[in-house]
Order: C-alpha cells, then structure tokens, then sequence
C-alpha cells in the first residue's frame, strides 16, 4: 500500500470514528428517571393543539341534510371538475365532482352562500361546525342540518438531520412533533434530540422560533407538542456530525499536501545517498 493510500484510509477511520461516538442517551426518546415498570402520567395540552382556523387557510365547508334536496344545495358551493382523475372500464376517463372550497381573506373572513360574511378566523373545526349550524338554520335553514368543515391545506416542512426531509400534507385537524418526525423516517443518529426547532408563522408576519428537547418525556406537556399549518421542524446535526463535515471538506486537501512533503522528503533522500 503506497503513502498516500495509507493517509487516505487513515482520515476514512478517523471521520467514522468522531461520527460514531454517540451514545445511547443522546438518541432515546422521552427518557424519564423512573425505574423498569413505573408508569408515568403527563397532561398533554390538547386544546393547544387544536387548529384554528387562519387567514389564507383553505377550507372545505359541506351542509347536509336527509331530503333537503335543493333547499340544503343554495348553502354549498357549486360542483365543479375534480382534479382527480379515474380509469372507469371501458378504459376511458372520468373526470369527478367535486366541492368549491373557501379561501379564508387576509381579515379572518369567508362569504357563505345565502348567509353572507362570516368571520371564521379563530375557530376550530368543532367551533365552526356548530357556529354555522346556529347561522344558517337562524337564517330559515330547517331541519337539523349536518355541516362538515374540513382544513384542506395543513401542510408541515421537516428538515434537517432526519432521514426523508420535505414538505408533508396532513390529512387531521392535529398532529404531535413526534409524528411529524416518523412522517420524515425519524431523526438520523447524528440528529439532536434535545436541540428540535420549531418555526412558526403568525397571520400578523410575526414569527416564533421555540426550542423542543425531544429526550425529555415532559415535552409532552408543552403547548407546542401539537404542530400548527404551516409549522417548520429543523433538526440540529450533533457536533460529531458537525465535525465531520468540516473534515470531509479538507482532508482530500491535507492528504495531498502531506503526499507531496512526503514525495519532496523522499527525493531528498535519494539524491542525498547519490
């Protein structure tokens, strides 16, 4: 094996070895100092986690009823094409029907057929089910109408050390920062546990960066266990991996140089027992 094959496999052992020295307290989740078989009871804060409605959020808003017929239709918005597409037998493509949806305005506001203005910002999806149900059936809607609201654009942004980073769709009105990250395949070993960041933005352009240790189990109590729409997940890489980043960007540059020392050296010896 020449030198510089040696100085090579020599900087490969020294990366692997900084980038694995990580022990088994820094990777698990939700530790606590309980003993084997303890159980340990923690509040969730659940109402915090509970999406509320905002502006320039998409919303799905649907009244039924049992034979309200054309009555409960002048309360929807009309059907227009699907964007989704079905191969049907005969090989050919039927396109779908499918609910306008509501955009919700910069002010909080959505214009409900028959009804009017309505101020939708702040609510959640229980909140604003049983608020449109007061309006419209106040507003000569009779019967007892079923109204089915539905956030169509909870979207969450993981990156950082986890092994699928992406933007994901969620299909809830809720979802905790620990199945955020099994969405995204789960932190990398060279991920922080205890260094998560998650960014939020507020309708007012206001934005919050809050620190989660994940290796906690008391993060279940925070009032950002819950994710919000639009909420971004960063995952901090571990100085292990922060270290070998560094040294994978200059040891092809110190083992070519230490090649050519070594290269001068040698030649200098040779010529000196000439």
């Amino acid at each position: 094996m020449n030198v510089r094959s040696s100085l090579y496999l020599l900087g490969c052992l020294f990366t692997i070895g900084l980038t694995s020295c990580v022990s088994a307290g820094k990777i698990e989740y939700l530790q606590t100092h309980t003993k084997e078989g303890q159980t340990v009871y923690l509040q969730a804060q659940v109402q915090e986690g509970l999406i509320r409605f905002q502006a320039d959020d998409v919303l799905s808003i649907t009244v039924n009823m049992k034979n309200g017929g054309n009555v409960v239709s002048d309360y929807n918005l009309p059907l227009m094409p699907s964007a989704t597409t079905y191969e049907v037998g005969d090989g050919s493509i039927d396109q779908g029907l499918g609910r306008q949806t509501y955009l919700v305005s910069k002010d909080g506001y959505i214009n409900f057929p028959t009804v009017g203005l309505i101020k939708v910002a702040g609510y959640t999806q229980q909140e604003l089910e049983a608020y449109l149900w007061e309006r419209v059936t106040t507003n000569g809607l009779k019967g007892n109408p079923i109204i089915t609201v539905r956030l169509t654009n909870f979207r969450i942004t993981v990156l950082g050390e986890v092994n699928r980073p992406g933007e994901y769709s969620i299909n809830r009105d809720h979802i905790t920062i620990m199945e955020a990250i099994a969405l995204a395949g789960d932190l990398t070993l060279s991920g922080k546990r205890n260094d998560v960041k998650i960014i939020r933005s507020f309708p007012d352009g206001k934005t919050q960066i809050v620190t989660l240790d994940l290796s906690r189990a008391d993060v279940v109590s925070s009032p950002y266990y819950y994710l919000h729409q639009g909420d971004q997940i960063y995952v901090i890489p571990n100085s292990a991996r922060k270290r070998s980043a560094d040294i994978g960007a200059s040891t092809g540059l110190i083992i070519n140089l230490v090649s050519v020392l070594l290269g001068v050296v040698n030649t200098v010896v040779i010529l000196t027992r000439i």
